[in-house]
C-alpha cells in the first residue's frame, strides 16, 4: 500500500492529450476501506472531462463496498470493483485505460518523462462523475 501512496497527485500525459490522475491517501481501516487507503485513479480527455475512473470515495448504490469503477463513456454507471491488492489495482486501471485508448482509436503512449504533481488534493476530486 505504501507504494500506492507514492502515486498521490501524479498526473501523466498521453500523446493524444489525455491525462491520468492519481489521488491516494492512507486512512484508518474501516468497513468501507478495509485496505486502509482512499484512492481515485482517473482518465481525462483534453478538456478535463472524466472518461473513466477507479475509486473508493463513496459507496456503490445499496452495496456495502466502496471500491468501484466508472466505465468509459458512462461514468455515471458505477460498478463494484473487487480490490485484490495494490498491484492488481494499478494493473486493472492501466488495462482499462489501454482499452479506452483502443476503443477511441488513439495510441496508448505516454509523453516521455512528462509527469506533473497536481496541486489539487483528493478531497477536491472525489465526487467527479
Amino acid at each position: 500500500m505504501q507504494r500506492l501512496c507514492g502515486y498521490d497527485r501524479r498526473r501523466y500525459w498521453l500523446v493524444n492529450g489525455w491525462c491520468i490522475r492519481f489521488r491516494v491517501h492512507q486512512v484508518e481501516r474501516s468497513d468501507e476501506r478495509p485496505h486502509g487507503i482512499r484512492y481515485s485513479f482517473t482518465l481525462h480527455d483534453i478538456d478535463g472531462t472524466r472518461l473513466l475512473g477507479f475509486d473508493n470515495a463513496h459507496g456503490v448504490n445499496q452495496a456495502q463496498t466502496y471500491d468501484h469503477n466508472h466505465r468509459l463513456g458512462a461514468t455515471y454507471d458505477i460498478r463494484p470493483y473487487r480490490f485484490r491488492g495494490a498491484d492488481e489495482l494499478i494493473s486493472d486501471f492501466f488495462g482499462a485505460v489501454e482499452r479506452a485508448c483502443a476503443d477511441a482509436g488513439v495510441p496508448f503512449d505516454f509523453e516521455a518523462g512528462d509527469v506533473e504533481i497536481d496541486e489539487l488534493g483528493l478531497e477536491e476530486t472525489d465526487d467527479e462523475p
